[in-house]
Order: structure tokens, then sequence, then C-alpha cells
């Protein structure tokens, strides 16, 4: 089993940390390695939580750093990262338990560099999900990067593209960063870097 470099920015309001962390520990894929990387927060709680974790797990590993933004802690993730394989989950997200699993078993199949996924976004004043696609919407289908921006900007409706833009919901084979990195201290890292990755 391939081991998964599972990279968690994190910087103060550690409401759902927890929660993260523990939706990361219960996936069925086992062979990760979580790098938590801490971006000099002000609030002691996020710091003292991360640290109880890795008392706890042994796969946990943290980076205490100056406050740089979400882009320079992906890019220390990737150089503290050594798995054969990449996913960047944000510290207020939950995933499914079979979440890597799943992206790992359709990059696989497809012999493909990145398998993409899909997410329901928590909308906190309603406690409710709003959904992005329909049930009847799932597809699964293959494209070389030339044939994926042409999809992506010609016939994907916009409420399902902006999955394909964010760093999350994706397992990357971790060589696709060897000359890139992202942003620092910019508001749309992802729209900046994203697209080079493809």
């Amino acid at each position: 089993m391939e081991k998964i470099s599972v990279i968690i920015p994190v910087y103060n309001d550690e409401e759902y940390l927890a929660q993260c962390l523990d939706s990361v520990l219960r996936q069925t894929y086992s062979n990760l390695e979580i790098i938590l990387v801490d971006d000099g927060s002000t609030d002691s709680t996020p710091p003292e939580l991360c640290e109880k974790y890795r008392e706890k797990y042994a796969n946990i590993r943290i980076l205490h750093k100056k406050n740089g933004g979400v882009g320079s802690s992906r890019n220390a993730g990737l150089e503290m990262a050594t798995g054969e394989y990449v996913l960047f989950v944000d510290h207020d997200d939950l995933l499914s338990e079979t979440h890597i699993e799943e992206l790992y078993k359709l990059l696989k199949k497809n012999d493909a560099d990145i398998a993409v996924g899909n997410f329901n976004h928590f909308i906190e004043e309603k406690r409710a999900y709003g959904i992005w696609l329909k049930e009847d919407d799932y597809f699964e289908k293959t494209y070389t990067p030339e044939e994926w921006f042409t999809v992506e900007y010609e016939t994907v409706p916009y409420n399902m593209s902006i999955i394909f833009a964010v760093p999350w919901a994706k397992l990357y084979k971790k060589s696709l960063f060897e000359n890139i990195v992202y942003p620092i201290n910019a508001r749309v890292e992802d729209d900046l870097t994203t697209w080079k990755i493809y």
C-alpha cells in the first residue's frame, strides 16, 4: 500500500479542527502520513490540539511556523511530505470514511496523475448542506490536461467547475509539484496554482 501524505494547514479557528482530524484518522485507507502545518496561530488552542494528536498518533507530524498564509503552509507541507501521493485538507473539512480510498482507486484504475472528487458545503446558519450535484449528475471520466481545459470552460456547469480549481478533494501524484509552489499571501492561491498542476 503506497503512502499518502495528507497536508492540513492550520490557523486559529479551532472549532472544527478536532472533527477534521478525526475524519482523517478514520479513513479506510490506512497508510497515511498526516502533516499539520500550524501557520503561526495567535490562539494557543490549535497548536496545543495538534500536539495532543501527535502524542496519540505516530503518523502525525507537525510544523509550527511563522504566519505566511495558506499558500506558504501548503508549500511547507509539500516539503515535509514523504508519500508518493498528496492530499490537501482544510482544517474545517470533514472527509467521508472512504474519501481517500475512493480517490486512490480511481487514480489507479485510470492510471491518472490526479483524481478529483466532489464536495458538499455545510451552511452554518441553516445547519444544512448545500448539494452541488444531483445524484444523476455523477460521472467518471478521464481527461488529458489539454482535453480538460476545453471541457472545464466550455461544457462543465459553473457549480461543478469550482471543484476543479480548489486544492482539496483531490489526490495528486507528489511528483507533479516538483517545479510548482503556491504563491504566498495571495487571496486565491488555488486559482493561481491548480491550472499549473493540470
